[in-house]
C-alpha cells in the first residue's frame, strides 16, 4: 500500500522479529480460567477479558508492525477477511446452538430479546445493545442473556476493524515525514490511550454500567497493548527483575477479581491493574537466554493447550451456565454441578476448536483467495441470521393468529384484568383464554403520554436521564404533573384515559430509580433513592414552577422484594423512601397539592416470564423460583397490613390505595383477569394498569379533592 523506498529511505532500521512467545498463549489459559470459574463459582467478574483485551491489540499491533517495517503492502481488505474468516464460524455455530436451545427451553417471553440479542453479536454490536439497556433502568435484569458474553467479542470485532485503518494513517504519516514507523505508531496509540482513558475514567465515574461496554472506553486497553507491542524489542530487564514481574504480574492478575469490583468499578482507572498485570507477565518474558518460572510454567503443553481453545471455551462457557441454571429455574449451581458445567464446556471447545477452527484454518481451500474466505463468512453469517429470521417470523405469525382470534372477542368479557377483583364490577374471567399482552408486545407496556417535550422547559433532559412526556388538551380543567421513578410511569395508562375523560393538562417527568425524594445527606441506604436524584428533582421542581401545577401525582411508598422465604433485599416491610418528607415540604410552601399513589409488589423472580411457563402448561416453575402456584407472592410479604404513605396524609396531601385491585387476601398473582399483571419482576404492564382505570378513577379524584381543599 505504501511504496518500500520511501519508507527505507529513513535511518531507523526494524527491530528484529521476536521469536513467537508460547508463554503469552498460557497467558490467554489464566485468562480463559479466571473468566470461567469466576462466572461459574463466584458469580463476579474476574478482570480476564481486559487480558484478552490487552493481548489481542499487543498480537495484532506487533504483526503490522513488522509489516510496515519490511516495505510490505497492509493489505487491509486481506486482513479483515483473515480475521473474520477465523473469528465468525465458531461463533455462529455457538450463536446456532444457542438459538435452537433458547428457543426450546425458554418461555415465550424470552425469546423476542434472545433474538435481538443473536442477531447484535452476530454482527458485533452486542456490546453497544448492552450499554443501551444497562443505562435504561426499565430493562430487565433477571435473566442473564445467554449470549451476553459477546459483548467483548464485540468490541475485539469493532477494534479489528479500526485498527489496520490506523495502521493505514501510521504508514501515511511515516512515508512523508522522518518519523519512523514505530515513532508515528507510538505517537498514534498514545493518543488513543490517553483520550480513551480519560473518557473511560470520566464516564465510568458518571455512567459505569454504559462505560463497561462502551468500545470508546476500552480502547485504552487495546492502546495499552499496542504500546507495549512497539516497544516490547527495546526493553532490556535483568533476569532477576524479570522473575519478579512474572511472579508480580501473574499474582495480581489471578486476585484482580477477589479485591476490585470489577464489574461496578471497570473499565476506569481500576481496569489498570489487569492491564499492568498482563504487560509486566509479558515483559517477564523477554530477554530470550534463561526465562525466568512463570514464564516456563506457561509455556508447558498442558497450559498452552487450555490456551490453544481458549476462544472456543469463552464462546461456549456462558450459554450452558445459563441454561443450566435455567433449567434448575434461577437456583445456583453446586460445586459439583458447577464443575460440571466448566468440564463439559472444555470438552466442547476442544471439539469446535478440532471441528471448526482448525479445519478452517488450516485448510487449503478457504485460503486460497481473498474471495473464498468471503465465502466463508457469508455462509457464517446466513447460517445463524437465516434461522433468527425464520423463527423470529414464526413466533410473529403465532401472536398474530393469537391476536386475530381475540379480534372476534369482547376484551371486557375475555380479559377483564383487574375488574375480575374489583366487587363491583366482579366480572367473570372465562377459561382457556391466552393472556395478553404477549411476549412480543412488552416493549410497548411501558406507560407514556403522546407528545414528547422538547423545548417547553429549560432542562436538558438527556443531560439528567429525564423522560419528559405530555398530555395536550385545550382549555384544561387542571394542570396536572407526574413526577417520579418508573413505578410512578406505569401509572400513565390509566392517569391519561382519566385526564382525557376530565380535560386535564398533564406531564409526566421520569428517572428511572428516582423517587419523590430529597435528601439531606451524600448518599441514602435506601435503594429506591440516591444522591443524584436529588439534584434530578430539584431542578424538576424548579422547572416545573413555571406550570403552576394544580396536582402532582406520584408513588409514596417502596416495597420489598418479596418471596416465599424469610428475607427481603431491604428492610423488613414496605416503606416511605428516604427524603420524601423533606420533598413534601417544599412543594406545600410553594402551595402544590401532591396524591401519593401507594406502591405495587415487588418480586424475586420475573412474574412474567413464571406466569407465561404455567399458561403454557409448565407447573413446576412456580415452586421452584420460590412464587406461589399462580406466580404470585404471599401479600403479608410483599406490603405492609396497612399503607405506610397514610401517616404522611394531612392538608395538601393525599394518598391512593389500589392494592385491592393487585392482591386477593392471601396473594398477589402475575395473572389476573386473563392479564399479566406484569412485565419482569416489579413493574406493571400497561394493559393491565389501563384496567384499573375505572376504579383509579373516583379514588383518585376524591384524594385529589382532599388535597386541594387544604386551604
Amino acid at each position: 500500500m505504501f511504496a518500500v523506498k520511501k519508507i527505507q529511505q529513513f535511518p531507523a532500521p526494524p527491530a528484529p522479529a521476536e521469536p513467537y512467545r508460547h508463554d503469552i498463549d498460557g497467558l490467554r489459559a489464566v485468562a480463559i480460567l479466571l473468566v470461567v470459574t469466576y462466572h461459574v463459582w463466584v458469580g463476579r467478574v474476574s478482570g480476564g477479558v481486559d487480558a484478552f483485551l490487552m493481548i489481542s491489540a499487543f498480537f495484532l499491533t506487533g504483526s503490522f508492525v513488522r509489516r510496515l517495517e519490511r516495505g510490505k503492502p497492509l493489505g487491509i481488505a486481506r486482513q479483515w477477511v483473515r480475521t473474520f474468516k477465523r473469528l465468525l464460524p465458531p461463533a455462529a455455530v455457538v450463536l446456532l446452538a444457542t438459538l435452537i436451545t433458547g428457543f426450546f427451553l425458554f418461555p415465550g417471553s424470552r425469546l423476542p430479546d434472545l433474538f435481538k440479542e443473536i442477531g447484535a453479536s452476530l454482527f458485533y454490536s452486542e456490546n453497544w445493545l448492552l450499554a443501551f439497556n444497562s443505562t435504561d433502568y426499565y430493562a430487565d435484569k433477571a435473566s442473564a442473556s445467554p449470549v451476553q458474553h459477546f459483548w467483548s467479542l464485540s468490541v475485539q470485532g469493532q477494534v479489528f476493524l479500526l485498527w489496520p485503518l490506523l495502521f493505514l494513517l501510521i504508514g501515511f504519516v511515516s512515508s512523508r515525514t522522518r518519523m519512523s514507523i514505530r515513532g508515528s505508531a507510538t505517537a498514534a496509540f498514545g493518543t488513543v490511550f490517553l483520550a480513551s482513558f480519560a473518557y473511560s475514567v470520566i464516564t465510568t465515574q458518571t455512567r459505569q454500567e454504559f462505560a463497561y461496554f462502551d468500545t470508546g472506553a476500552r480502547l485504552w486497553e487495546f492502546a495499552a497493548g499496542a504500546l507495549l507491542a512497539v516497544a516490547i524489542p527495546m526493553i532490556r530487564v535483568p533476569r532477576w527483575a524479570r522473575g519478579a514481574l512474572g511472579w508480580v504480574g501473574i499474582t495480581a492478575l489471578v486476585t484482580c477479581g477477589m479485591l476490585l469490583d470489577v464489574q461496578g468499578g471497570f473499565p476506569g482507572y481500576l481496569a489498570l491493574w489487569p492491564v499492568l498485570s498482563v504487560a509486566a507477565i509479558i515483559v517477564a518474558g523477554t530477554g530470550g537466554e534463561k526465562p525466568p518460572f512463570v514464564t516456563r510454567a506457561l509455556a508447558t503443553k498442558p497450559v498452552i493447550s487450555i490456551g490453544r481453545d481458549a476462544y472456543a471455551l469463552y464462546l461456549v462457557h456462558w450459554p450452558i451456565l445459563i441454561f443450566s441454571l435455567q433449567l434448575k429455574r434461577g437456583v445456583a449451581l453446586t460445586v459439583f454441578e458447577g464443575l460440571a458445567v466448566i468440564l463439559l464446556s472444555m470438552l466442547l471447545a476442544r471439539g469446535l476448536t478440532w471441528l471448526v477452527d482448525d479445519r478452517l484454518r488450516y485448510a487449503a481451500w478457504t485460503n486460497k483467495n481473498i474471495w473464498r474466505g468471503v465465502v466463508v463468512i457469508t455462509a457464517s453469517l446466513l447460517l445463524v441470521a437465516g434461522p433468527t429470521a425464520t423463527l423470529h417470523w414464526s413466533l410473529q405469525q403465532h401472536e398474530r393468529s393469537l391476536r386475530a382470534e381475540l379480534a372476534s372477542m369482547d376484551p371486557a368479557a375475555t380479559h377483564p384484568g383487574a375488574a375480575a377483583l374489583d366487587a363491583e364490577a366482579n366480572a367473570i374471567v372465562p377459561d382457556r383464554v391466552p393472556p395478553i399482552p404477549f411476549a412480543g408486545e412488552l416493549d410497548g407496556e411501558w406507560g407514556a403520554l403522546p407528545e414528547r417535550c422538547e423545548d417547553q422547559f429549560a432542562m436538558s433532559f438527556e443531560e439528567h436521564g429525564t423522560a419528559c412526556s405530555y398530555l395536550p388538551v385545550e382549555e384544561p380543567n387542571l394542570t396536572v404533573a407526574v413526577i417520579g421513578d418508573s413505578h410512578a410511569e406505569q401509572w400513565l395508562a390509566p392517569i391519561e384515559e382519566i385526564a382525557l375523560a376530565h380535560n386535564w393538562l398533564t406531564y409526566s417527568f421520569l428517572r428511572g430509580g428516582c423517587a419523590l425524594a430529597l435528601i439531606d445527606a451524600e448518599s441514602s441506604s435506601d435503594p429506591g433513592h440516591s444522591a443524584s436524584c436529588n439534584a434530578w428533582l430539584s431542578d424538576v421542581l424548579s422547572e416545573i414552577e413555571t406550570l403552576e401545577p394544580d396536582l402532582i401525582i406520584s408513588v409514596g411508598t417502596r416495597s420489598p422484594v418479596a418471596n416465599e422465604g424469610e428475607a427481603t433485599d431491604y428492610g423488613e416491610t414496605e416503606h416511605v423512601p428516604d427524603g420524601m418528607e423533606t420533598a413534601l415540604e417544599t412543594m406545600q410552601q410553594n402551595g402544590t397539592p401532591v396524591v401519593l399513589i401507594r406502591d405495587n409488589p415487588r418480586f424475586s423472580f420475573n412474574a412474567y416470564e413464571c406466569a407465561d411457563a404455567l399458561a403454557d402448561g409448565d407447573r413446576t416453575i412456580a415452586t421452584t423460583v420460590g412464587a406461589n402456584q399462580d406466580c404470585g407472592v404471599s401479600r403479608g410479604k410483599a406490603l405492609a397490613q396497612e399503607n405506610p404513605a397514610d401517616v404522611l396524609a394531612q392538608p395538601g396531601i393525599a394518598t391512593v390505595d389500589m392494592t385491592d385491585l393487585l392482591c386477593n387476601a392471601d396473594s398477589c398473582p402475575a395473572i389476573i383477569g386473563n392479564v399479566f399483571v406484569y412485565l419482569d419482576d416489579n413493574h406493571l404492564t400497561s394493559t393491565y394498569a389501563a384496567t384499573m382505570a375505572p376504579a383509579l378513577e373516583p379514588r383518585l379524584l376524591e384524594a385529589a379533592h382532599r388535597a386541594m381543599s387544604w386551604e
